[in-house]
């Protein structure tokens, strides 16, 4: 075992000062021997629990995280987020703090004042953000998005699990970059919505002013990247690496900020996912005869859940479903 491996799991295991703690995020997030630390930072969170973790020891183990990295603010996952996060997101919440200083640890003295603030936005709601260099971030439900308290270093770096619509400030200086799970974008100054919600088949871009960037983190696609032009889209499937370019109306996939809902040869899964997260309901699928169905619907700005399931009910042949106050049963 190397002295890096070493220090990580000391560290993860052991009361220490502040001084001390700064010490070892300072040489986590040196710019050398990257491939060794994640590994030692993986294999501690193996150690935590993962992935075979109930929620009660996720949380312990969560706690113990944050106290290390120095994630500041509290937060609090939801049930599916929880069980989401087990499988998407154990690099980030083991070491967030590193990650996001990685090219932030140009001068000790600012390096010093940097904390890492968290946003959450839980089921039914929507929220906005406004990052410190005054870019805004629409949230929509059930979605994570970290960001350091400055932007410092060469890159403003941010982390989200789940969908945001990015109003992002131009400066060509320092470039800024969303990062997911499954991609990362970067951008300069530009307008686009961006889905990538752990538990969905899909993670879509969406350009609608100025130009990004999308690179692949796929191992088999690793340094693959797309660039779109605004009203393109790009589709991606992690699980199986398929990319798909098109040509859409851009401001129709961020139409959630003000409460629409649209689906482009959407999945039944993830269809019911959304609506759970945007209704704060459970639905409970009991047959497996829909998996096949796609649909592609828009509707209206704050559509009642009653006439977009009565909408689904005539698009889909044979579908049966029953309202139980919060649960939905499709038989």
């Amino acid at each position: 075992m190397s002295y890096i491996k070493y220090i990580v799991r000391y560290f993860f295991n052991h009361q220490f000062s502040n001084e001390m703690v700064d010490e070892v995020q300072h040489r986590l997030t040196a710019t050398h021997n990257e491939k060794e630390k994640e590994e030692a930072l993986l294999s501690t969170w193996d150690e935590l629990g993962f992935p075979e973790m109930s929620p009660e020891a996720l949380n312990q183990a969560y706690s113990m995280v944050k106290l290390r990295a120095g994630l500041k603010k509290p937060f609090n996952y939801s049930y599916w987020l929880k069980l989401a996060a087990i499988w998407t997101l154990p690099f980030l919440l083991l070491c967030a703090s590193f990650y996001l200083y990685h090219k932030s640890s140009v001068k000790e003295n600012i390096l010093s004042k940097v904390t890492f603030v968290e946003h959450y936005v839980s089921a039914g709601k929507r929220d906005i953000v406004t990052l410190p260099d005054g870019s805004k971030v629409w949230l929509n439900s059930g979605t994570l998005l970290i960001h350091p308290s400055i932007f410092v270093g060469q890159e403003r770096q941010v982390y989200i699990s789940g969908e945001g619509y990015f109003d992002i400030q131009k400066n060509s200086e320092m470039p800024f970059v969303v990062r997911t799970n499954a991609l990362q974008i970067k951008v300069l100054g530009t307008k686009f919505d961006l889905s990538a919600y752990p538990e969905a088949e899909k993670v879509t871009t969406t350009l609608e002013h100025g130009s990004v960037s999308v690179l692949l983190n796929r191992a088999s696609s690793k340094g693959k990247s797309f660039s779109l032009s605004p009203n393109e889209q790009l589709v991606y499937k992690p699980l199986t690496g398929e990319v798909v370019k098109l040509n859409v109306v851009a401001v129709n996939y961020s139409d959630w900020k003000e409460g629409g809902l649209n689906f482009s040869s959407s999945s039944f899964h993830d269809i019911i996912m959304t609506l759970e997260r945007i209704y704060n309901i459970k639905i409970h699928v009991q047959t497996s005869v829909y998996d096949e169905n796609r649909l592609t619907i828009h509707f209206n700005k704050n559509e009642s859940l009653e006439n977009v399931m009565m909408l689904i009910k005539a698009m889909v042949p044979d579908l049966e479903y029953y309202v139980d106050r919060r649960d939905i049963y499709i038989q």
